[in-house]
């Protein structure tokens, strides 16, 4: 037959014949594959009714290829079917050990495909493998295109299901009250300051009432859903969790049956720099003085030991790793951008997506006030439940493995900053626009030896058991790696692209600048919208608009990640 008869038979039962034939050539083969998948969204009872006949033929041409697109197309048309026979072949081809690699990833990308598609039985099949996928992302050996596709597959496979509290927020009802009549409510108030929007009074029983301001711009619904989760947790607390490690979680106050409140008053002078809503929101409460002590402090008289350092990065990741165990998620450890002047023109308002690789905006500055320190986990205002709905990026089945990478990534990355913050000055470029070069502040041994805690301890506390295998991956080059990167700030410029100045009225622009350091002088040279700006503001994990520098951490977090799924459901979820 020649080639213009072929194509005009591309229809019914005639398929079988085109594709069959030996002396068709691939070209054509492939079209009429591609007329299949046509016809299964017409009439997929008449497919399948074709394709069950070609079943013998599609395999030989995916085992023993004469052509890699025909070997694509004839495997995604298998994807594409989704019935127990066609996922039957993908599974078989991913379990066989005689299956080459390369072929094997490919067949992982169309299970992938057909679960993304809502088939069940493709999950059931991602079940049955877990022995051979678990095999695949701990070997070293194992590439790293198959390693990622065996993970991206079984995360959106496996059928975990965490439990989560059901959220009822109480209705907005914010009652007006003067300072005296909150220092009314504890013992011996004194000492009265500002830590950034909080005002904290000192109080003689190793406490402090904190007195948190919601800040310009925001809604009061964050201090509603704070109190919220104070209260609950609390609860948790008092049913028997939390009870073999710290976790102090505040006291709340209350007034009139209500916890947010505006005041009518604040008796000191308010500094400069902190922009406070001017209904004054607030909530309040009573907490451990170690409250405001983070785990990466730079002032000398803060500074955590190196014990210290350990047993707070531990035992805060065991806390992130129990409560997401129990569906209840801290979506912001630290502030994770891509790119933070694009917050407001890119969908995913530039928050940083670890699975894709790319360049980690100012890692050092997201790590200042981390949500976290020595009391434990706070700032609950950034918690949500698994039974909420999800942010976007977040809400498939995957969704939680990819708050597990975010918990992690932000563990790691306050742990290098714990190194930096020893010398803080020493950051950028220097005189002569070489970049500063800090790896001498940090200690590789003590580094690897928090790394390990954190990865062991968020394992133990979202798993509910102790990770007793080997590391899946070189930690000691992971950690000579994270020095080189983290210790270097080779990358320092952003771009202020002209649609991001396009989108700032000229006030906003020049405010802008003036927080990146600029003079009303040098102001004056820039013209709003005329060409892109090129801004100091590192130091950044890779150029703008590239690749992060520090690929391993990302490899690690990746793995690491998939490992606390299989255990969780393992152990039984």
């Amino acid at each position: 037959m020649d080639n213009s008869y072929q194509l005009k038979k591309l229809e019914g039962f005639d398929l079988v014949e085109v594709i069959s034939n030996p002396k068709t050539p691939c070209h054509i083969k492939q079209k009429a594959i591609r007329t299949l998948r046509n016809i299964i969204y017409k009439d997929r009872q008449l497919a399948w009714k074709i394709i069950e006949k070609l079943l013998p033929v599609l395999e030989t041409f995916i085992i023993h290829p004469r052509d890699n697109d025909l070997q694509r197309e004839a495997l995604w048309l298998l994807g594409y079917v989704r019935n127990h026979l066609s996922i039957g072949i993908i599974e078989n081809l991913i379990a066989s050990p005689q299956t080459p690699p390369l072929l094997k990833e490919k067949a992982l990308r169309v299970l992938g495909f057909s679960i993304s598609r809502g088939s069940k039985l493709a999950a059931q099949a991602v079940e049955r493998l877990l022995p051979i996928l678990e095999s695949l992302i701990v070997s070293t050996q194992t590439l790293d295109g198959l390693k990622k596709m065996a993970i991206k597959t079984l995360v959106k496979g496996l059928p975990l299901k965490v439990d989560s509290p059901k959220v009822e927020f109480p209705k907005e009802s914010y009652n007006f009250v003067s300072i005296d009549d909150i220092l009314s409510k504890v013992r011996s108030p004194h000492n009265p300051r500002f830590i950034s929007r909080s005002l904290v009074y000192d109080l003689n029983d190793n406490n402090i009432l904190v007195i948190k301001i919601l800040k310009e711009k925001q809604h009061p619904s964050s201090l509603l859903r704070e109190g919220y989760w104070i209260k609950y947790l609390n609860k948790l607390k008092t049913e028997g969790h939390f009870t073999d490690v710290r976790f102090d979680i505040p006291q709340l106050l209350e007034f009139c049956g209500g916890y947010v409140i505006k005041l009518t008053n604040i008796p000191i002078r308010i500094p400069k720099e902190i922009k406070l809503h001017p209904d004054k929101y607030a909530i309040c409460f009573v907490i451990s003085k170690e409250y405001f002590c983070y785990p990466n402090e730079t002032q000398p008289e803060k500074v955590l030991s190196w014990q210290e350092i350990k047993e707070v990065m531990a035992r805060c990741a065991y806390l992130l790793g129990y409560l997401t165990s129990l569906g209840i998620i801290h979506t912001e450890v630290i502030p994770l951008f891509h790119n933070r002047i694009q917050i407001g023109r890119r969908f995913d308002r530039g928050l940083y997506r670890w699975q894709f690789k790319g360049r980690l905006d100012r890692w050092l500055v997201s790590c200042d006030w981390p949500n976290f320190g020595k009391t434990g986990i706070r700032d609950f205002e950034h918690i949500i439940s698994w039974g909420e709905k999800p942010p976007v990026g977040y809400q498939d089945r995957s969704g939680l493995y990819r708050f597990i990478g975010n918990h992690l990534l932000s563990l790691f990355l306050v742990t290098g900053s714990y190194f930096r913050n020893r010398k803080r000055e020493m950051t950028g470029w220097d005189h002569k626009g070489n970049p500063v070069d800090a790896r001498n502040l940090f200690n590789k041994s003590l580094f690897k030896e928090i790394i390990q805690a954190i990865l062991l301890s968020y394992y133990k506390g979202f798993v509910g058991k102790e990770y007793l295998e080997k590391f899946p991956f070189d930690l000691d080059n992971l950690i000579q790696r994270a020095i080189e990167e983290m210790g270097v700030d080779r990358h320092m410029e952003e771009r202020l692209r002209i649609e991001d100045q396009q989108r700032m009225s000229d006030e906003e622009f020049k405010e802008f600048l003036i927080t990146k350091g600029y003079s009303g002088e040098e102001i004056k040279r820039f013209v709003k919208g005329k060409e892109d700006i090129i801004l100091l503001s590192g130091p950044h994990l890779g150029g703008f608009n590239e690749l992060i520098s520090l690929p391993e951490m990302i490899d690690a977090i990746t793995i690491w990640a998939a490992l606390c799924i299989i255990g969780k459901y393992k152990n039984g979820f």
